[in-house]
């Protein structure tokens, strides 16, 4: 390969621009195969040109020196088709080769073509035309300066033939068509007139041909760079697409960051990318981040912010760009840098509402690397990378704040449960008549005090579900769930309940049931709320009804409906909400915890499903649950 593909390559550009040069190769050989293929058919013309010239009359004409010229031209053909299958003459690399096997051809081709002009008649051979052929091949396949040198040897060659026959140099070899001899000599004006104007037609044709296949390559010159700057153009908003993806999925600041790093560092092909974040007091930075070669190079370094006049200027606002790292500045990217010689480094600020956060950077092993348009490009990618990194930090502070929501939950919760639970069992004891007979003002006030204290500890076990639903580090192997099974449970357990309250209560299960993949557990705690508070809110003589069944879009669905109280127009936007209870709930079912349908959406968040509400006042209310399928 030769160098300047070689560097491309290095310098991580795109492989379009070899194509191209594929492309412009790839016609230059062929034009020059073709003129190898054009060149079989001279030597067959030249015999039977001489014949058909003795047939009409044509005297005296060398037929032995033609018949040679054409075994010749064969010869040195033959050879020229061996040369082009050489395997070198393939290689893009080898273009001058190929331009200099061109010249050779021309080269032989003018030796040739002077010689049967020389034996034909000299300035009046029709054949000198053949050259305004040969001088448009010149100029499509070789450069202008090398058309115009054929165009003077073309001049100078047949200026010489004449003036050599002239002065008796050379024999002449007159054209004489039926004892008629075609002589110019007799008129030298003549002659001249001709000479002049066929070196101005050369001239003529090699300029206008020349200016045509500048023009030519000069636009496929354009296209490849058009093609070029296009490609890059995609690539940079392609990286700009994936790190807003990364803004508006990725969580994790680790992850954030070796998306956008890698990302840069491939669509700018460089020797690579680092991210430095400002500490809270701003006295040092701390690289978080590289690709490339200079990932083991920062690995867990720290730059004191004061000691390194570079880093103060970027963090003060500048962004800092060279092409040639010198030794002064050297010393602020470490000796591993030096090493890896680096020579064009960028640096620019992570911005986010005006204050500096941190430092991207890019570094590269060539000189004057960084264009304006990549300088523009690099701070548009850091104002993303800010982005993402402050997105990233504050869904980890919310993650954080989470968590410890959830343990303080669960302390509390846990350290209520045990004197509650004591409680309980005290009054157990004293309403049972363990410690005396009672009143009924006693028994009244202690059944309230009992009742209460049965629903806090309610509401302190479901905290403690919700909290345990909700900590992301409680990872739960799904398996394979039979919903058959779960069905069979729930009827099992409220079919009593139902009956005592005097419910038609039906579990309808399809034959066809496809399982799902979860925790059969939290499925059934998520049902048997549904359940509970359906018949809960349902008064007598009313209906129940739980079917499962295939759902839309390979999910299995569930239905718990009822005919019981629905819920009021003003309280669905709130049904979710902790600790919630409609109005109207709150008149049947005085003391209730409201965290019953948010553990539900929980579960059914948490298992890749989604649950619709539809309800009317005084109408009944029906929850349908859909789980993806296995």
């Amino acid at each position: 390969m030769s160098q300047d593909l070689s560097e491309n390559k290095d310098r991580g550009y795109p492989r379009e621009i070899e194509d191209q040069k594929r492309v412009i190769f790839r016609e230059l050989r062929e034009r020059t195969q073709w003129f190898i293929r054009l060149r079989w058919f001279v030597p067959p013309g030249i015999v039977v040109g001489a014949v058909v010239a003795v047939l009409l009359g044509f005297e005296k004409l060398p037929i032995g020196i033609l018949f040679i010229m054409a075994a010749s031209i064969l010869a040195y053909n033959i050879l020229f088709y061996l040369v082009g299958r050489n395997q070198a003459y393939k290689v893009i690399g080898q273009r001058d080769y190929v331009r200099n096997l061109t010249r050779w051809q021309f080269g032989l081709d003018y030796i040739a073509m002077f010689l049967l002009i020389h034996f034909t008649g000299g300035v009046t051979s029709p054949l000198i035309f053949f050259f305004i052929f040969h001088i448009i091949f010149a100029s499509i396949l070789l450069p202008p300066r090398s058309s115009y040198g054929f165009a003077s040897l073309v001049a100078a060659g047949m200026i010489g033939i004449a003036f050599a026959e002239y002065l008796g140099w050379i024999s002449p070899h007159p054209i004489i068509f039926q004892s008629k001899t075609v002589n110019l000599f007799e008129l030298p004006a003549h002659m001249m007139a001709i000479l002049g104007f066929f070196t101005a037609s050369v001239y003529i044709t090699a300029f206008c041909t020349s200016s045509i296949m500048g023009m030519v390559r000069k636009r496929i010159s354009n296209l490849v760079e058009l093609s070029e700057a296009f490609r890059r153009l995609n690539d940079r908003l392609n990286a700009l697409y994936v790190m807003n993806q990364a803004i508006g999925s990725v969580k994790k600041l680790d992850q954030v960051l070796k998306i956008v790093t890698s990302e840069l560092c491939h669509v700018m092909g460089v020797l690579g990318i680092s991210v430095k974040l400002l500490s809270e007091d701003g006295k040092f930075l701390h690289y978080v981040a590289a690709e490339g070669l200079v990932a083991d190079v920062f690995k867990s370094r720290v730059v004191e912010v004061a000691k390194s006049p570079l880093n103060r200027q970027v963090v003060e606002g500048k962004s800092f760009v060279t092409g040639r790292v010198t030794q002064r500045e050297m010393f602020q990217f470490g000796e591993d840098l030096a090493a890896a010689n680096v020579q064009s480094v960028l640096f620019v600020p992570l911005t986010v509402e005006d204050k500096v956060i941190g430092i991207l950077g890019a570094y590269c092993k060539y000189q004057e690397r960084f264009s304006q348009e990549e300088v523009d490009f690099f701070r548009q990618a850091a104002g993303l990378v800010a982005v993402a990194i402050e997105n990233a930090r504050s869904y980890e502070a919310i993650e954080k704040l989470m968590n410890e929501r959830s343990w303080f939950m669960m302390r509390v919760a846990h350290n209520l449960r045990s004197p509650l639970a004591a409680i309980v069992s005290i009054l157990d004891v004293v309403r049972g008549g363990y410690q005396g007979e009672l009143t009924d003002a006693q028994s009244e006030y202690l059944r309230r005090v009992h009742r209460r204290a049965r629903t806090m500890i309610s509401m302190i076990n479901e905290l403690l579900m919700l909290a345990q639903n909700r900590d992301e580090k409680r990872k739960r192997a799904f398996n394979t769930v039979d919903l058959k099974v779960v069905a069979g449970r729930i009827q099992r357990t409220f079919q009593d309940e139902a009956l005592q309250k005097g419910l038609k209560f039906d579990v309808v299960v399809s034959n066809d049931l496809p399982t799902i993949q979860g925790d059969a557990d939290m499925i059934e705690q998520a049902l048997e709320n549904l359940v509970s508070n359906a018949i809960n809110y349902t008064p007598a003589a009313g209906t129940v009804r739980v079917e499962f069944s295939k759902g839309p879009k390979k999910t299995v669905q569930i239905q718990v409906s009822d005919t019981g109280i629905g819920i009021p127009k003003d309280a669905r936007p709130r049904l979710f909400d902790e600790f919630f209870r409609a109005e109207n709930a709150k008149s049947v079912v005085e003391h209730g915890t409201g965290l019953g349908l948010p553990i539900v959406k929980e579960i059914v968040a948490r298992h890749g499903g989604r649950i619709i509400v539809e309800s009317e006042e005084g109408l009944g209310s029906l929850f349908v649950v859909q789980f993806p399928v296995s």
